[in-house]
């Protein structure tokens, strides 16, 4: 995969970033001092490609968008195969991601979501992002001491991590012997303490449960307070409500009778006059026939309109009595056994309300003065009458709120009742933490150093299994590193060093070390110089990337150097960029190189400059 064109827009420091008709082959240079944005060029690149640079994860990703606009987006032309796409991603300062993957050549869209595009590059490249910082992308700043080109070339073996690892397990092991011998010591003398202890444990949740029933009982009061105050407020306007339409509904009473009555009435006029012979009255005997079937008929129909009314009369008390009185009725109830309540409460011991419970029990024990009322009001006597004529709305509503009054007393002074036996229940739990908590403290450290001891036991065999499947494993990895410079970075040492060393070891002890053909003798990796070093870790770079670009069928690939040579000499410099030149002519083609300067009479198929504080640019 080569990219011939690339498009950014509020990308980091650039408000627009052009780069059209990129050579195929050879060395593309970008050149430009420090923040000239030359790294911004291979974070586009990464980001266009992943939606994410090897400096900020996709988590941390709206950090590449330039500041004070509200998006970037990055467009890449690419050739893979013989074939061309264009890949467009973009993302907002919300941190929202649109990605969409074109076929120049089919004019389709091959995917058009983030997740779409990840599959379908991770199909076509057949490498995700890890494997492409790893094999076709090289940061400078992640490579400033000898040490990391060690840890560097390790990583490439896939040893970093084992070489850790091992040093971690090792040293975790010596310390567990160690520790085993004081926390046996330790652990015998708590164990020993331990046993002297006698502590009831049942008593502490004895009392929290006792708390807990006289907040709750608490509570209730504060509860009964608010229920009252609720039910006197409602009661005036229902008071007055349920009496007129108390009125009301007996009217409707008596005018249901009444037309009852008429229909009654006019329905035996009517049978009587339509149905009775003649000759049995001797009125009906002097009425015309023909008058006597229209009053016959007029009296039924006199029947059917009284009795239509006396049935809208009947629909409309049961809808007052039903749908209007029945709500008022209820509301008067819960005011009533609101009353009664209040009444129980005032009048009755404390003890007496938590009969039954071990709440009661301590306060029969602990307390000496347990008041049988909590108030004297006068009004509270008669709670039970008003109770039954509030039930009736026969009480007046002045009497209602004077009970009302009256039971928010009650409920405050047995609200400070049952404070002050909570603050006796709560010296008696403090009491009970004390003696508690010197066990519980012994007992946690006796069960730490127990489970400590269990672990590490259990963990030694672990440990020992593991360091040994770890160096089997290791070995393999060696093998295999061993193998691939054999294969691939002889002749690219030899470039790159002007012949001085041919190749490459990693010993089982993970030490690298370099063949010198002067010497003929292989040398410690620390051992030679720092710009020879990282000659040798640019080699290992370009041979794994044509190992990966040979393992996934690419004919041209891109590598992307972000200043290679910022350590380098002169000499080391134009020595290393012959030999990428001649590198770029096989499958890693496309070979970026960004610098400060670029020596003279070396040959670039491309030279971008990148100007310094401009935030365009157009190559």
């Amino acid at each position: 995969m080569i990219i011939t064109a690339l498009l950014a827009k509020d990308f980091r420091k650039y408000e627009h970033l052009q780069l059209d008709n990129l050579p195929e082959r050879g060395l593309v240079a970008v050149t430009g001092g420090n923040e000239s944005g030359k790294s911004s060029i291979g974070d586009a690149i990464q980001f266009a490609l992943f939606g994410c640079t090897e400096q900020f994860g996709a988590d941390e990703a709206t950090k590449l968008i330039r500041w004070g606009t509200p998006q970037a987006s990055v467009t890449l032309k690419l050739q893979h195969r013989g074939f061309e796409y264009r890949l467009i991603r973009s993302i907002n300062q919300s941190g929202d991601v649109m990605a969409t993957l074109f076929s120049t050549e089919e004019g389709s869209t091959l995917a058009d979501t983030p997740e779409a595009v990840e599959k379908q590059l991770k199909s076509l490249l057949g490498y995700n992002h890890k494997a492409f910082i790893q094999a076709f992308y090289w940061n400078q700043q992640n490579a400033q001491s000898a040490q990391s080109d060690t840890d560097n070339l390790r990583s490439v073996a896939g040893l970093k991590e084992y070489a850790h690892l091992n040093e971690q397990l090792q040293s975790e092991n010596r310390e567990r012997i160690q520790t085993i011998e004081g926390m046996n010591a330790r652990r015998k003398e708590s164990q020993a303490a331990l046993n002297a202890q006698q502590i009831d444990d049942a008593r502490l949740p004895e009392l929290e449960t006792v708390g807990s029933a006289l907040e709750e009982r608490q509570q209730y009061f504060l509860q009964l307070a608010q229920r009252v105050d609720k039910e006197a407020e409602r009661y005036p306007e229902n008071h007055e409500l349920f009496l007129v339409l108390k009125q009301h509904v007996e009217r409707m009473g008596i005018w249901t009778k009444v037309s009852l009555l008429v229909f009654v009435l006019a329905l035996l006029a009517g049978v009587f006059l339509l149905f009775a012979p003649p000759a049995s009255s001797h009125w009906l005997a002097s009425l015309d026939s023909g008058l006597r079937d229209t009053l016959g008929r007029t009296a039924i129909r006199v029947a059917a309109i009284t009795a239509l009314i006396s049935a809208a009369l009947l629909l409309y008390g049961w809808y007052l009595d039903i749908r209007r009185m029945r709500p008022l009725r209820q509301q008067a109830s819960n005011l009533a056994n609101t009353l009664r309540e209040g009444f129980h409460i005032t009048n009755t011991p404390a003890n007496e309300q938590l009969e039954g419970t071990s709440a009661a029990y301590y306060l029969l024990q602990t307390q000496t003065d347990i008041p049988t009322h909590s108030s004297d009001h006068a009004d509270i006597a008669v709670l039970p009458e008003w109770a039954k004529s509030a039930e009736r709305y026969e009480i007046h509503p002045s009497n209602v709120q004077s009970a009302a009054d009256a039971l928010n007393v009650s409920m405050e002074n047995r609200n400070r009742e049952f404070g002050k036996y909570l603050r006796s229940l709560h010296s008696d739990i403090d009491r009970e933490h004390d003696q508690l908590n010197q066990r519980t403290r012994m007992q946690a450290s006796l069960d730490q150093q127990e489970e400590a001891l269990e672990y590490i036991r259990r963990d030694r065999v672990i440990f020992d299994t593991a360091i040994d499947l770890l160096q089997r494993n290791a070995g393999h990895s060696i093998g295999r590193f061993n193998q691939l410079v054999r294969q691939r970075c002889g002749e690219l040492l030899k470039r790159f060093t002007h012949g001085h060393y041919e190749s490459l070891e990693l010993m089982p002890d993970f030490s690298l070390k370099v063949l010198s053909e002067k010497k003929g003798d292989y040398l410690d990796f620390n051992e030679i110089s720092a710009g020879t070093q990282r000659q040798i870790a640019l080699a290992m770079r370009v041979a794994i990337a044509n190992a990966l670009a040979d393992n996934t069928q690419t004919a041209t690939q891109l590598l992307f150097l972000d200043e290679p040579f910022a350590f380098f000499d002169p000499e080391r410099t134009t020595s290393t960029l012959q030999s990428l030149q001649e590198t770029s002519q096989g499958a890693v083609s496309q070979i970026w190189v960004t610098a400060q300067t670029l020596p003279e009479g070396a040959a670039f198929a491309r030279v971008i400059h990148c100007p310094q504080g401009s935030p365009t640019l157009a190559a």
